[in-house]
């Protein structure tokens, strides 16, 4: 179960319906809630850009769990072309890692995991972790209210679907956001899996809570943020933040 939530975590970003608004570079802190408790931790999204090209570097430091997330992708006019993937765990003293090669060209897609290598086809299209989640932000910008995605886990590819199901306003470390809720269709599964978007910076995801079942929930929330944009690399983002806030936010 934490993999699922760190595997979300990590997709606590950003991306753009247009060039004014794709992200340049973010730094972002979050906290966890594990049953309602606050719970120590470093938990760190980094991503920076390079002309059509993002890097995106997540790092979880935590009593129960060290976890270390990588994602390389293309993108441009919403579309997001991913090119390698890795995942790093270690957890009561057991290590896990898994490893994903994207080719455009062969269509198809490399999953390297503790039980070996195993090629699948990306013809009819795949997405690792956090890679969707740039289009799923774009889609949320568009106006649509439900999408459907293909993505690795594991050695396979599994069909994710998002419905929006209402708003709502969440209190963060930088302010109080109105924002979409969009949930994880799990069909009739009595799991739940949560995002908040706020729109107001600019579709970021700003918490996602999970609950596995009456005894574990886990719940992750944005506590620090500072992100430049493309087009506009300071003052939109420093309007949102003082509009919410009152002050502007550190390290810009």
């Amino acid at each position: 179960m934490m993999k699922r939530i760190v595997w979300a975590l990590g997709a606590l970003m950003v991306a753009g319906a247009t060039s004014a608004q794709d992200i340049d570079h973010l730094r972002a802190e979050f906290s966890v809630l594990l049953n309602g408790d606050k719970t120590r931790g470093v938990n760190i999204l980094n991503i920076d850009r390079n002309k059509d090209r993002y890097h995106v570097h997540f790092s979880l430091a935590h009593w129960l769990l060290d976890v270390e997330q990588k994602a390389s992708f293309t993108w441009k006019d919403c579309t997001a072309v991913p090119e390698t993937f890795s995942y790093k765990a270690k957890a009561l003293g057991v290590r896990r890692e898994e490893r994903l090669v994207f080719d455009a060209k062969t269509q198809m897609v490399l999953y390297q995991g503790k039980e070996g290598d195993t090629l699948l086809s990306t013809k009819d299209g795949a997405f690792d972790s956090v890679s969707f989640f740039f289009e799923a932000r774009c889609d949320l910008m568009a106006g649509k209210t439900s999408f459907t995605y293909p993505v690795v886990r594991d050695d396979e590819i599994k069909k994710v679907t998002f419905n929006v199901v209402g708003k709502e306003v969440v209190n963060t470390g930088i302010g109080s956001f109105e924002s979409l809720i969009v949930e994880r269709d799990r069909g009739n599964s009595k799991r739940r899996t949560r995002f908040w978007v706020a729109p107001e910076l600019d579709y970021q995801l700003v918490q996602i809570s999970h609950d596995e079942n009456r005894q574990l929930s886990v719940t992750v929330t944005l506590d620090k943020l500072s992100y430049t944009l493309v087009d506009e690399p300071t003052t939109l983002a420093e309007h949102q933040t003082t509009q919410q806030t009152g002050q502007l936010p550190s390290n810009r």
